[in-house]
């Protein structure tokens, strides 16, 4: 995975170079800006801050519809300069038919033009919905359990740039959760008995009890991009590093690796393509002297959704390992007085969950809601395609609003037209 990011950043960055934070800064003014339906942004304004307070309405376009949580409506407030010049603080809650959440974010200062910030966040949310197929890369999408759960956490970490630009960007943190899932619903269309044994093993400990647990790790970013809020050229590589620890239950740990690149390489004025590879390998060992383990709950498990690929749906593939590769093309298609254009995104992935990647990949690709397993037990590649329309200030060069549709393994999903890294995420991808 390392070599394969590599030569991705060899091809595609040779024109571009590391800026220093506030060189970013003043590059890409609105770069602090939200990216719509991103519940987790900061509006941030320090690149062009007064030091005065100022309180700013945020929308979640993400939150008005989604295949599994259903219809709903999701915003928040930001508000910068409280208490610190530079610091930022966003409060975010989305309501939806089968999901509450709500969030705080806050930063110190403003990643893209401090060399040192803080980030602290706070997440809470209920579903009496929570899908689960199963874990591995044999699932069908055609029954689910419907699980009753709700989830909090809070996550601390400091960025660091220790060369004074982007050329790495270092990013220790700790994080504290909380689990409980209530029952199985009555309606579900599937019944845990018939789920394979590792699946029921990920659930049948998790029903009716409270986890708790604390994942410590580090993430390190390499940020090549020409223009942090709407790339053209270049590339954002990420590796992150953490360790889980069970504090409910001395038996369970785990750690969990995961390697994320992005690169843009322009064709003719905004066309590009984009062409992504994400990795996941989550490894579990002996806890304690007599060789005993919990089983790892499913919610800790990563999935491969619209967060890792905008065209999955959520919810729908858990496994223990993910691998997941994209290439596409963003075109514009009409530009309003110079001021406001549209764009479009077209963009296929292969990727699938495994037990094991190593031992069960395949290079095959497989089409369908059932994938069985070849001779030798190894699964082939789910396709995805993903389709979506972004409203760009031109001026600003970034987008201001976007949707897209995929269509894949579990049917069409709906996710917000998000597709570059953020240094402003400041929860870890996944649990």
């Amino acid at each position: 995975m390392r070599r394969l990011a590599l030569l991705l950043a060899l091809a595609i960055s040779p024109a571009v170079h590391a800026q220093t934070p506030a060189d970013t800064a003043r590059a890409d003014p609105e770069a602090n800006e939200p990216d719509a339906g991103d519940p987790g942004a900061i509006n941030d304004g320090t690149a062009i801050d007064t030091g005065t307070i100022r309180v700013r309405p945020r929308l979640s376009p993400s939150a008005l519809y989604s295949a599994n949580r259903g219809f709903g409506i999701g915003g928040g407030v930001a508000i910068d300069n409280l208490g610190r010049r530079g610091s930022q603080i966003g409060v975010d809650l989305a309501a939806q038919q089968h999901y509450l959440t709500a969030g705080v974010t806050l930063f110190t200062s403003d990643p893209y033009a401090a060399p040192v910030f803080g980030a602290f966040s706070a997440h809470v949310a209920a579903t009496n919905r929570r899908k689960f197929y199963g874990v591995g890369p044999f699932t069908s999408g055609a029954r689910a359990l419907y699980l009753t759960h709700t989830e909090a956490d809070v996550d601390a970490h400091v960025g660091i740039y220790p060369f004074g630009n982007t050329s790495l960007l270092i990013q220790p943190g700790v994080r504290y959760l909380v689990d409980r899932t209530a029952e199985i619903r009555d309606d579900s269309p599937a019944r845990l008995e018939d789920l394979s044994a590792l699946s029921q093993a990920a659930v049948r400990p998790a029903l009716g009890d409270t986890r708790t647990g604390v994942s410590a790790g580090v993430e390190l970013t390499v940020d090549l991009r020409d223009w942090p809020s709407y790339p053209k050229r270049g590339v954002v590589v990420s590796g992150e590093a953490r360790r889980f620890f069970g504090l409910d239950t001395e038996k369970l740990t785990f750690n969990r690796y995961t390697l994320q690149t992005t690169g843009y390489l322009p064709l003719y004025g905004r066309t590009a393509l984009i062409g992504s590879f994400t990795g996941v390998v989550t490894r579990q060992g002996d806890s304690n002297d007599d060789g005993v383990r919990d089983d790892i709950p499913y919610y800790y498990l990563p999935t491969l959704d619209e967060r890792v690929a905008v065209a999955y749906q959520q919810e729908r593939l858990t496994g223990r390992d993910i691998l997941a590769v994209g290439l596409g093309v963003r075109v514009p298609l009409y530009d309003f007085l110079g001021v406001y254009g549209i764009d479009a995104v077209a963009i296929g992935y292969l990727g699938n969950v495994y037990d094991d990647v190593f031992r069960q990949f395949s290079p095959s690709v497989g089409f369908g809601q059932n994938i069985t397993a070849d001779p030798d037990g190894r699964a082939s590649l789910r396709p995805a395609l993903g389709l979506g329309l972004g409203i760009v200030n031109l001026d600003k060069e970034r987008v201001v609003l976007g949707t897209l549709v995929g269509v894949g393994a579990g049917g069409i999903t709906v996710a917000s037209l998000r597709i570059a890294y953020n240094l402003r995420d400041s929860r870890p991808l996944f649990r």
